[in-house]
């Protein structure tokens, strides 16, 4: 699914692909995106106008339900999916009708061959003109047909957009989806139920050497860790010789092997998260979201992994700019780390609503966190929990130093009303 900008980022990609493909034939010519009345820029090169004329509802995506279940138990409404046509035509140069003829034709024969606009060729076009759409992670593929307009269905597009009829041929891309822009619905966690473990393994392997792992446990029976926190291993076989634990996450290219605190037992062993910091450099080397943990043990043949289990680790909510608003359109900037890598996706937990954010401003330096900024309409008076959600991880916004536990008062605001 993709951004606002996806019907921009179409139009971009399919003007990059026909110059691309027509470099030779167009020579100092230019593929250009005009409404009709002005689409023939400069008759003195050839010229391929690439004109939007129409934006529907897909069908299929259009019969989806209203709402879907979105991440963690979540409501959203269902995503929009458009159709868009296109109407391309060719000029000639000093109009010229067979070089435009000649024209036409290599842009069918170029997308009869290419009936597909894929992730690399979107990110291609886009990233320098379009920097903020995401229209490549888009799962769903982009499909080039053609459209077999009559020529009065033809003649009338011409009319109406009031431009001197000339011969064009059309063309359906889908299905683009658009994510709904209305704030997820999302409940806040509950405070006395905030315990037990993780997760449970499989059976362990008992009798093979091999250590197996069972259970992870978090600090303050948590489900879901923070950096600096201890962590307890139970399992099996914890102690054999030179054992290790290692973290995997998809965007790190190589293992995280975390340093035993005490000596393990057979059944149980500990080890702690790094505790981040901005501007140190091991923080470049971690980012928030779903990590696999497993006990490592070095043989001969190799290094034998146990059981992998699923281990998540939060980002850090470092600052919350302003603490206090006026109720209505409010204007949020939260600063977290480690920082938030582009592929990542990121949702702003403000009480019960959900807010996907508005910019996204990364250094270069990747030891300083990102700036994360969110704009939120028709905020009501109230003190309100800030979680952020990093690839389905929600940051934990209880203080547990508290007694009961509570909200972390740092991780709040107050709207105030008018």
């Amino acid at each position: 699914m993709s951004n606002a900008l996806a019907i921009a980022a179409v139009t971009t990609t399919l003007q990059h692909v026909l110059f691309l493909g027509l470099q030779e034939e167009l020579g100092s010519g230019t593929i250009t995106t005009l409404p009709l009345d002005q689409s023939r820029s400069n008759s003195d090169n050839n010229q391929v106008n690439l004109f939007l004329y129409h934006a529907l509802p897909n069908p299929a995506w259009r019969n989806r339900p209203k709402t879907i279940q979105a991440k963690r138990g979540g409501m959203t409404d269902s995503p929009l999916g458009l159709d868009l046509h296109y109407l391309i035509s060719a000029y000639g140069k000093n109009e010229n009708e067979v070089e435009s003829h000649q024209l036409l034709g290599q842009v069918m024969s170029l997308l009869h061959d290419r009936p597909l606009l894929s992730p690399a060729d979107i990110q291609q076009a886009t990233v320098i003109k379009l920097p903020q759409s995401n229209l490549h992670e888009q799962i769903e593929g982009l499909t080039i047909t053609p459209l077999a307009l009559s020529f009065e269905e033809m003649s009338k597009i011409w009319q109406i957009a009031q431009g001197q009829y000339r011969a064009s041929v059309a063309y359906q891309i889908f299905v683009v989806v658009l994510d709904s822009y209305r704030p997820v619905q999302v409940a806040l966690p509950v405070l006395p139920q905030m315990n037990g473990h993780l997760r449970r393994g499989s059976v362990p392997r008992v009798g093979m050497g091999i250590p197996a792992l069972k259970a992870v446990i978090l600090p303050h029976h948590q489900r879901i860790a923070q950096w600096g926190d201890r962590l307890i291993l139970e399992g099996s076989l914890l102690n054999s010789p030179n054992v290790s634990v290692q973290l995997q996450h998809s965007l790190l290219p190589e293992p995280k092997t975390l340093p035993l605190l005490t000596k393990p037992t057979p059944a149980a062993l500990s080890v702690q998260l790094p505790a981040l910091t901005p501007n140190i450099v091991p923080a470049d080397q971690w980012v928030a979201g779903l990590y696999t943990i497993a006990v490592v043990l070095p043989r001969p043949d190799g290094l034998q992994l146990s059981e992998a289990l699923p281990l998540a680790i939060a980002s850090q909510i470092m600052d919350i700019s302003p603490r206090t608003a006026a109720s209505g359109n409010v204007e949020l900037h939260i600063t977290c780390f480690p920082q938030v890598r582009p592929s990542q996706q990121v949702v702003l937990l403000l009480g019960d609503r959900g807010v996907l954010p508005h910019n996204r401003a990364t250094s270069e330096q990747s030891t300083e966190p990102s700036v994360l900024t969110f704009r939120v309409r028709n905020l009501k008076p109230g003190r309100y929990v800030v979680r952020l959600r990093v690839d389905g991880v929600d940051s934990i916004p209880v203080d547990f130093a508290a007694q009961p536990d509570a909200f972390d008062p740092n991780q709040m605001i107050e709207v105030m009303a008018l």
